[in-house]
């Protein structure tokens, strides 16, 4: 770890810049070198910025939302997942970007997650339909089908010695697999991010990720009080992934309602948490082993999905609606000639650290 790095204090972060669109973003994700970014979202396009002039090109990519993208460990490969089940694998770099390869349906119903091993050679995706499958990132050929979870799977992830899988389903069931066998080995609980309320199922894990050292998984939702699917505490299941059993639950001290819909660990050592609430957005940094938050990041609207720079120098977020307070929900927006207006997007970079001249 770098010097700048090592010394990292999340209450130095700041907002750097906000990029805008007249869709929802839902993903974006840093090139190799951190000079350019990727996103995704409503509109089904591939977005790609320049950010030495926040200059965008855009290309023809998908017909669904597009729910999730990946960068390869080298940089060279993108992958993007569309809500209708379609993977496609990307170049990087060129003037003009085309799809390697497609799996037209990864699938049948809806895609909720897509995750690349750590080195690079498998995606795993998991959906609506119970499964978890993995395909081989060079050509997208199907290698496995896991089957097992009796509910949706909302969040799937690789754990760092690429020996092993977890994914996260709506009742809070964490199945972990061995990727060579295509057994799963156990269950973990993360129920408390589960509540059924009448016909209802609210909840579930949203996002996973590992500490550095792949010793504790943690798993992001919230505890739900009614049936609004906004109406909960934001939660963090800390699992210890060696004997399985749940170390303790992270909860934001301020009152907040709705989920953490993202989580990341910072090469520095701190987990960071995005949340969604009517209320606005929230970036929640953690210590492992400190009590409470170290700190918080307030945002108008309510973040979808967080990335780093490969560096660990700055933070993108995708933010649900525009720069203005325009929060989202159901109501109508319409122009001076009575047209409906789709929510806006956008996409807020804040600087963790100093960036570096290379």
């Amino acid at each position: 770890m770098t010097d700048a790095l090592s010394s990292f204090d999340p209450t130095h972060v700041q907002q750097n810049r906000v990029l805008t669109h007249d869709h929802q973003f839902v993903c974006c994700r840093f090139s190799h070198d951190g000079k350019q970014l990727f996103s995704a979202g409503f509109d089904g396009r591939l977005h790609r910025w320049n950010l030495d002039n926040d200059q965008r090109d855009a290309f023809d990519a998908h017909q669904g939302w597009v729910e999730s993208m990946q960068l390869s460990p080298g940089g060279d490969r993108l992958f993007t997942a569309d809500s209708w089940g379609q993977v496609h694998g990307w170049p990087t770099a060129g003037e003009t970007l085309q799809p390697l390869w497609t799996i037209p349906q990864a699938h049948a119903v809806w895609l909720r997650g897509l995750t690349i091993s750590p080195d690079g050679s498998q995606l795993a995706t998991c959906g609506a339909d119970k499964m978890v499958r993995i395909f081989s990132s060079q050509d997208g050929k199907l290698l496995k089908e896991l089957a097992g979870h009796e509910h949706c799977v909302q969040s799937v992830t690789f754990h760092q010695s690429g020996h092993d899988l977890v994914s996260g389903d709506q009742h809070g069931i964490v199945k972990h697999w061995d990727i060579a066998t295509g057994q799963c080995k156990r269950n973990l609980d993360a129920s408390k991010l589960f509540k059924k309320y009448h016909q209802y199922d609210q909840g579930g894990v949203f996002s996973m990720t590992f500490d550095a050292e792949g010793q504790t998984l943690y798993c992001a939702g919230f505890e739900g009080r009614t049936a609004n699917q906004a109406d909960g505490t934001p939660t963090v299941v800390v699992l210890d992934w060696e004997n399985g059993q749940p170390q303790h639950l992270i909860t934001p001290s301020p009152t907040y309602k709705g989920p953490i819909l993202d989580l990341l660990f910072h090469p520095a050592g701190y987990l960071i948490g995005a949340g969604s609430s009517e209320a606005g957005g929230v970036l929640w940094f953690w210590k492992p082993g400190q009590q409470g938050e170290a700190h918080l990041v307030k945002n108008e609207t309510s973040f979808r999905q967080i990335t780093l720079r490969p560096d660990g120098r700055q933070l993108a977020a995708t933010a649900f609606g525009d720069t203005v307070g325009q929060r989202g929900g159901n109501g109508r927006r319409l122009n001076e000639n009575g047209e409906y207006l789709g929510f806006a997007g956008n996409i807020v970079i804040y600087t963790t650290a100093e960036l570096s001249e290379s």
